[in-house]
């Protein structure tokens, strides 16, 4: 494998250059000064201006790359046959080559449309990301000196944050294309410029800046992750700060674009910085994804788990009672919740709302989800003591007692209601408790012990955030609103019959009648791929009533092929991956899809 090892670097490092000096052509106008392709001006080699040297030049680079690709891919499946994983690699490299070549020439034949560039852009950084991924796991790693279980949690921390960092990419890419970029006069915050006022660019530049600072946060967040892991992969926490601390630079570099009336030099400089900062999150998820792969030795797991044993012990009884209080309100599920609501805000302001409004809507929203998850777990105190999955939750481990959780359930409730109604409005008080109630009595108590369809039914708790969102903001609901509700409706049966695929005996053991346990796997894999093709179609109308445009239904039509791949995967594949895999993408798909609404209805 060191043939392939040294190719495949030596092929990063060509496409990095291919890239930055794409950003040099974009930053200097230079992509059309070769009016035909792949000759310029009919001729192998034109001398002409700087412009038509550098176009040439990135042409004549990206010949380079894709012959390193080509010898890549095939000595792939030559020495590595046996290994599936080099096989894929080994076929997306060559396809998404070819996709960027056919791109790359429409960009020129069809003058540089905004959306071709993005979709360049987009296609040369995943093509970096597969090569990062061939150089990295054409390396075996040394056995892990971590818990495969924390590994785990980093690893998606990683890949999350490298997939927000690919978003806010293309998302920058379609603000410097649309003439955005210097739609706010002033950095950090915005001045709108007077000829921004028509087609919302001022608004597109903002929105930009807020997500980047959200992903800037996510950032932070893996970077203290990476460092607090410096003894069992230090290479990690190195790559990790050196990306932060690039994504910096980057933002400050996109600052002085603004306030020096965006230079050529300045722009080529934020894409290259951008890519280095791609590189290092991709190379972080690749490098958590193979320590992952590289499990503990037997006698070292052993040591691992006494050493953690004794770390848990020692925390403090402060901190172990608020993270058990906490732990009651299932905060995972609470997150993506929030975000949903935050998306149906935007959706429905058509940019960004006050930041009061939607802070208190967020807190009022954390609080009710808190309260209908806190009530859920007193009630279902007695299964989640038999089920693998739920005995180290609060209550089945005796760190608050069933009483206490039932009055801070209701606390909560009661305090979700006070908030929306004061800070937000009555419907939204309304429609958050609204929830509430239907999760505790119609779902948890009603059919989660007796019904195959109390996930089908009781998914439309987890909908109502959508309709929270979007009534704080309008005061009340319309036709799209419904629409965003039924996206998260039958979204539901799809991501949750995925776990229950992967938890089934925890389900028989309590008495549970989900899918799996009554209608057998096959029947549940049927019906996944159904709800999955039923998803598609129900996203697919927001398009049809003209509420989402063009940028909305790529992204959905992508996201939802995704899905239904993976649910035809499992349906034709009992092996327990394509369950985890697709309950992993799903969160990842609703977010996805949530955050293209937002873009496209800004721009729409």
């Amino acid at each position: 494998m060191t043939f392939i090892r040294r190719v495949a670097w030596v092929a990063v490092l060509a496409t990095y250059i291919l890239i930055a000096l794409g950003g040099a052509v974009f930053a200097t106008a230079s992509g059309l000064s070769c009016p035909d392709w792949p000759t310029c001006y009919g001729q192998v080699y034109y001398s002409g201006t700087y412009q038509t040297f550098f176009e040439q030049f990135h042409r004549y680079t990206a010949a380079g790359v894709a012959v390193l690709i080509v010898l890549l891919a095939v000595g792939l499946i030559i020495r590595a046959r046996q290994d599936r994983t080099f096989l894929i690699l080994a076929i997306l490299a060559p396809t998404l080559l070819i996709v960027q070549i056919v791109l790359g020439g429409l960009n020129v034949l069809w003058k540089l449309p905004t959306q071709m560039v993005t979709a360049h852009l987009g296609m040369a950084l995943a093509l970096l990301a597969v090569l990062l991924t061939v150089a990295v796991l054409s390396r075996e790693a040394a056995p892990s000196r971590e818990l495969p279980a924390k590994t785990r949690k980093f690893a998606q921390l990683a890949i999350s944050n490298a997939l927000l960092v690919y978003i806010l990419m293309l998302f920058g890419s379609y603000v410097t294309g649309s003439g955005a970029a210097l739609a706010c006069s002033g950095w950090p915050f915005c001045a709108p410029a007077a000829w921004a006022a028509s087609g919302d660019l001022a608004s597109i530049n903002m929105l930009h800046r807020v997500y980047a600072v959200f992903v800037g946060l996510v950032m932070l967040w893996t970077v203290v992750a990476a460092v607090r892991r410096w003894h069992v992969a230090r290479g990690q926490a190195i790559i990790a700060l050196v990306g932060g601390m690039l994504f910096v630079y980057q933002a400050i570099v996109g600052g002085l674009i603004v306030l020096f009336n965006e230079p050529a030099f300045l722009t080529g400089m934020h894409l290259a910085l951008a890519v280095a900062v791609w590189a290092t999150q991709v190379l972080l998820a690749v490098l958590a994804v193979r320590q992952l792969r590289a499990a503990p030795l037997p006698q070292e797991l052993e040591l691992l788990e006494q050493a953690e044993a004794v770390a848990r012990q020692q925390v403090s009884v402060v901190k172990q009672t608020i993270s058990s209080y906490v732990d009651l309100m299932k905060p995972h599920v609470t997150v993506l919740l929030l975000g949903i609501t935050a998306a149906a805000m935007a959706i429905a302001d058509r940019g960004l709302p006050s930041l009061m409004l939607v802070l208190t809507t967020l807190l009022g929203g954390a609080m009710a989800a808190g309260s209908a998850n806190c009530i859920n777990c007193y009630i279902d105190r007695d299964i989640d003591q038999l089920m693998g999955r739920t005995q180290r939750r609060s209550i089945p481990a005796g760190r608050v007692e069933p009483r206490q959780a039932l009055i801070f359930g209701i606390v909560l409730g009661v305090a979700a209601f006070v908030i929306l109604y004061v800070f937000v409005n009555l419907l939204s008080a309304i429609l958050a408790c609204s929830a509430i109630f239907f999760y505790i009595f119609v779902y948890t108590l009603g059919l989660k012990r007796t019904s195959t369809q109390n996930i089908v039914i009781g998914g439309a708790a987890g909908a109502v955030p959508v309709l929270v969102g979007w009534a704080a903001v309008t005061n009340h609901l319309s036709l799209p609103a419904i629409w965003l509700f039924a996206i998260v409706f039958y979204w539901t049966p799809p991501h949750f019959w995925a776990l229950s695929l992967l938890i089934q005996k925890d389900y028989e053991k309590a008495g549970v009648p989900m899918l799996p346990v009554v209608m057998g796997e096959g029947e549940t894999r049927r019906q996944i791929l159904l709800y999955s093709l039923l998803l598609l179609a129900v996203t697919l109308v927001l398009f049809a009533m003209g509420t989402m445009g063009y940028i909305y239904l790529v992204g959905v039509v992508i996201m939802g092929g995704i899905m239904i791949y993976l649910a035809i995967r499992l349906w034709n594949d009992e092996a327990k991956k394509w369950a985890r895999t697709l309950f992993w993408y799903s969160n990842m798909y609703l977010a996805a899809i949530f955050a293209i609404m937002v873009i496209d209805r800004v721009i729409h």
